[in-house]
């Protein structure tokens, strides 16, 4: 059937350090953040574990074409010389290791370092939850990944894994300080019991013909009466025509539930979407059959979910505004940190060009390369 592209779970800062390789003395600080140095030696072991996975690194090119809407994947790891990683791919990970850092210093600042490693277990199973919903934007994709969410994590070092669930716990008690919605449970019921609906199980059917004309022609006979189910069975290309046309029902906990929301969600029971475009130049035809309450204690962490989307939005523009005023200073050869209400982010090296990292000559005056 259509694949429709799922929003991401959360707007939460993931991520974990990345490796430069600076030329010189490898205790040379390559970063510091609010007065956190990193050294060469440091993120050089990092960038090593990144690049050494490669259901991990799967999982990263799906997430930057997530962010990018489908314009720019990670891009090449490996630099075009030998023992070099590419210069879009670190200026990548450093906008992510500079974040990370900034969040966990504003943590520490506000005194919530102990509520954050309270109970990492959620924040582990949260970082899952996000990994999976990048996973199944991309399925089915030529930048499909063959991992799972468990064995992306279990592909890296467990000083690695702890260290993403860190940053992921980090996020959220940021997101709920600052966004004001508390994800203990009598804030998730509160939350849930004033808008049940927002939380509705939906089942779907659906026709599946080869084109749009095909597909305009079948609504029209649904439009005038004709039966669903019966003209499901009849017409469409969909395995689900044996059920007459039956796709199943989504409930808030199911992986799809924001792409069906999104095509079926204004209809209603009985309503009929206009043809939507789906694989292969086919085209969909939806219906709601049924819209029921889904109970509380059946969807208690989608609820959790929903709530942190919230307190991102809620919180996004001061988050946006700790970052811009972070104190952050970066090794010239691996860039420029840029902080403005126009761009906040890194630069890569521009004088000379730098194709790779390392690349010692880099911005260094009178250097050659």
């Amino acid at each position: 059937m259509r694949r429709v592209a799922l929003p991401l779970a959360l707007a939460i800062v993931v991520g974990l350090t990345i490796a430069l390789i600076v030329g010189g003395t490898a205790n040379r600080s390559a970063l510091s953040v609010e007065g956190t140095h990193l050294s060469a030696s440091q993120v050089n072991t990092d960038l090593a574990t990144v690049s050494s996975s490669t259901e991990y690194l799967c999982y990263l090119n799906a997430s930057a074409l997530i962010r990018s809407s489908g314009h720019s994947g990670l891009g090449s790891v490996a630099g075009s010389t030998p023992a070099t990683y590419s210069a879009t791919f670190v200026t990548n990970w450093l906008d992510q290791k500079i974040t990370n850092l900034i969040v966990s210093h504003q943590v520490q600042s506000l005194g919530l370092s102990a509520q954050a490693t309270a109970d990492l277990a959620t924040a582990k199973y949260d970082l899952e939850n996000s990994i999976t919903a990048t996973l199944t934007q991309v399925a089915g994709s030529q930048s499909q990944c063959t991992g799972t969410a468990a064995s992306i994590l279990a592909s890296l070092p467990a000083a690695t894994q702890h260290e993403l669930i860190q940053a992921q716990a980090d996020s959220e008690v940021i997101l709920v300080h600052d966004g004001g919605i508390g994800t203990d449970d009598a804030s998730l019921h509160h939350y849930y019991n004033a808008s049940p609906t927002s939380f509705d199980t939906y089942c779907v059917s659906g026709i599946l013909v080869a084109n749009q004309a095909t597909a305009q022609a079948v609504r029209q006979q649904l439009a005038a009466g004709a039966n669903f189910a019966a003209l499901a069975a009849q017409v469409s290309t969909d395995a689900s025509k044996a059920r007459g046309g039956a796709l199943g029902c989504f409930a808030p906990s199911s992986g799809n539930y924001n792409a069906v929301l999104k095509d079926v969600g204004t209809i209603g029971v009985g309503g009929l979407t206009q043809p939507l475009a789906s694989s292969g130049g086919s085209y969909v035809i939806l219906t709601v059959t049924s819209q029921t309450p889904t109970p509380y204690n059946e969807i208690a962490n989608a609820v959790r979910q929903s709530v942190l989307a919230q307190d991102a939005k809620t919180a996004q523009a001061k988050i946006t505004s700790v970052v811009r005023h972070a104190s952050v200073s970066l090794d010239p050869r691996f860039g420029t940190w840029t902080a403005s209400s126009v761009q906040t982010g890194v630069t890569p090296p521009g004088s000379p060009p730098a194709a790779d990292v390392l690349n010692a000559s880099a911005n260094i005056p009178g250097a050659s390369g």
